[in-house]
């Protein structure tokens, strides 16, 4: 439990609050809550002069909304731990370079991604060379600020958040927003004016791979509801322009490429509430060739904006917004990680996804794997929702990969190769052990410098 603290005494610590685009989003939702307006947050990055514009950004989005906000920066995370109540997590060891490497070397074996941070190989060669990094960051957290909540948004976040509650006991939980973006795309569909107080949901599963199991739409069956849409609107071409929330136009708009979710809500009567592009990497048939994921609407697809033209497009939209050519956007993100922060505070709880333990929410999946399900956070902290037994096909559909999961970081933490290679070779996007053994090589090739524990220069609390 956290004790009621005043504004200024609330200190966040953002790990790879350089970022051009995930800061930028956090620090706005923060300073539209009057709860923490006053509060003190340190950047901490290992580039100082992608932080050097960040921070500018951010000042200015704090006067802009006379939060007050105590903003520095630092390259020393150890210097800026102590005191911490909060502590975020958006990287990516390799930055864009190693991303555009977990596409480029599995195409050579014929295998599609669209995203690559989660599911299929890049999701693996993410999560490993990740794995060392996220321990010598919490062995920090543990030393400096032992009683901060540690919120994860870096990818893969169930290997992630599985190997920080693995090793460690600070207290922390995995965030994403894939449920949210569902909800603002279902009330631009069906024109509703609320899509927060509207929509009500059931929903479980892991991250990327969420399955909502029952929706009430204003006291209706909204899986009903979003058939009914579906059979009269097949191309997702009616939306109704006055209803579209403004985060998503914010976001990129509405995306029409939402074949996969209905797909399987026709089939099974559930709906995955990622978006399709994540949805497919965890299920080879969605992938299988360049003409099949055409037609599920996923081929070449580019997801999310950390993935959009790289480093230099995303700090030239900072730069266009410091010089005038663009306008600040002072309202708040469909994120809940400001929400959540305010909550644990001791402001107002609320209901949100959350990526923690599997302690006996969902019924018949195993204990102490990383699941995501909704979780009421207030003062007391974060209690993930009864959820009860999942229905067999989903259990079927996670099962797949929650113990490639659970392999992947056991190799991470490890630098056992043939486990990590077993676990490349279970995924449903490889099709054979040879061809995962190649891959595998050459992943540990082009990233020996950030895979060290597989060559000797890391190893788990050494």
């Amino acid at each position: 439990m956290m004790r009621k603290k005043n504004r200024s005494d609330i200190k966040l610590v953002l790990i790879g609050g350089g970022s051009y685009g995930w800061t930028y989003k956090f620090i706005t939702d923060i300073a539209c809550i009057a709860e923490l307006h006053g509060m003190h947050i340190v950047l901490n990055d290992i580039n100082p002069e992608a932080l050097k514009l960040v921070k500018t950004l951010c000042d200015r989005i704090s006067d802009a909304a006379n939060a007050g906000l105590r903003i520095e920066t630092s390259t020393d995370l150890d210097s800026c731990l102590p005191g911490a109540d909060f502590v975020g997590l958006t990287i990516s060891t390799g930055g864009d370079d190693a991303n555009a490497l977990d596409f480029s070397i599995p195409a050579k074996y014929g295998i599609i991604q669209t995203v690559a941070d989660t599911a299929g190989p890049g999701g693996w060669s993410r999560g490993l060379r990740n794995i060392p990094v996220v321990i010598d960051i919490i062995r920090k957290v543990e030393k400096y600020a032992p009683n901060a909540w540690f919120m994860n948004y870096s990818n893969p976040m169930t290997v992630l958040t599985r190997t920080l509650q693995k090793v460690s006991q600070v207290k922390s939980v995995g965030l994403c927003h894939e449920l949210q973006g569902l909800m603002m795309h279902i009330a631009a569909f069906l024109g509703l004016d609320d899509w927060e107080t509207d929509i009500k949901v059931k929903m479980a599963g892991i991250n990327h791979l969420i399955w909502i199991l029952r929706m009430d739409i204003r006291g209706e069956n909204g899986l009903d509801l979003l058939k009914e849409y579906h059979q009269k609107y097949p191309d997702f071409d009616y939306v109704v322009k006055d209803k579209i929330p403004e985060t998503l136009l914010l976001s990129g708009g509405v995306n029409p490429k939402q074949k996969i979710k209905f797909d399987f809500l026709e089939r099974i009567g559930y709906m995955p509430a990622a978006g399709d592009a994540h949805t497919a990497e965890f299920f080879r048939h969605f992938l299988a060739d360049r003409e099949t994921a055409e037609k599920w609407g996923v081929g070449g697809h580019v997801h999310t904006f950390a993935h959009q033209n790289g480093v230099a497009s995303r700090k030239k939209k900072v730069e266009q917004i410091l010089n005038g050519e663009k306008p600040l956007w002072l309202k708040p993100s469909y994120e809940h990680a400001s929400k959540i922060i305010a909550a644990l505070s001791g402001g107002k709880g609320l209901i949100t996804p959350v990526n923690t333990a599997n302690i006996g929410q969902i019924g018949n999946l195993p204990r102490e794997v990383v699941v995501e399900t909704q979780a009421y956070v207030d003062s007391l902290g974060i209690q993930p929702i009864a959820v009860g037994n999942l229905p067999d096909i989903i259990v079927q559909y996670l099962m797949k990969h929650i113990p490639v999961q659970e392999m992947i970081v056991q190799a991470g933490l490890t630098g056992d190769r043939d486990l990590a290679i077993q676990a490349l070779s279970c995924d449903p996007q490889v099709p054979d052990p040879d061809t995962a053994a190649k891959m595998a090589d050459d992943f540990f090739r082009e990233f020996k410098d950030t895979l060290p524990q597989f060559n000797g220069k890391w190893k788990l609390d050494a």
